[in-house]
């Protein structure tokens, strides 16, 4: 073995020592960290609106498709309501309303209710990304880890009359 390859092995094997202790140093040092849950930034302006959307029923129930988003679609149900009108669809949502603007319609064509929001440019998106970065740094003073996020749409309901709870149905 030529002087080369033990140099080499040396340093391989001094390259593994040192990758060992800086992990062991970055586990102890994040081990002590704990979550301290979500912080919303900013200061949102949480709405509840009611959108009605009236619909015709068919042979096949209705599909009601949604955007994308940042709540979780699987959370969206439908549920009875007696004060609905007959062949109506009503959105209850809870978004925050300086971000977003919800809306919902019916496509005839496809014979679909489609429900979305539109999002507001609000010229303050360097502001929150330093408010998440205060906010970060802080918590990790205190030995906390937090996830930051910005509050847009909280939660969706579709309420319809009992007469109707079989002509619509929720697509993800």
């Amino acid at each position: 073995m030529s002087r080369l390859h033990k140099i080499s092995i040396i340093v391989f094997c001094f390259g593994v020592l040192l990758c060992g202790i800086g992990a062991g140093v970055a586990f102890m040092e994040f081990g002590g960290y704990t979550y301290g849950g979500k912080y919303i930034l900013g200061e949102p302006d949480m709405r509840t609106d009611l959108i009605d959307v009236a619909f015709e029923p068919e042979e096949e129930p209705l599909d009601i498709f949604g955007v994308i988003g940042s709540y979780n679609r699987r959370s969206t149900r439908i549920e009875t309501d007696r004060s609905v009108p007959k062949n109506t669809a009503r959105f209850c949502v809870t978004y925050n309303a300086k971000r977003v603007e919800p809306f919902a319609w019916l496509e005839e064509e496809d014979a679909r209710i489609d429900f979305g929001w539109y999002w507001k440019y609000t010229g303050d998106e360097m502001g929150l990304m330093m408010e998440a970065k205060d906010v970060i740094l802080e918590k990790l003073k205190e030995g906390e880890l937090v996830s930051c996020d910005i509050a847009e749409v909280e939660s969706v309901t579709v309420l319809v009359n009992p007469a109707n709870e079989g002509d619509v149905r929720i697509m993800y």
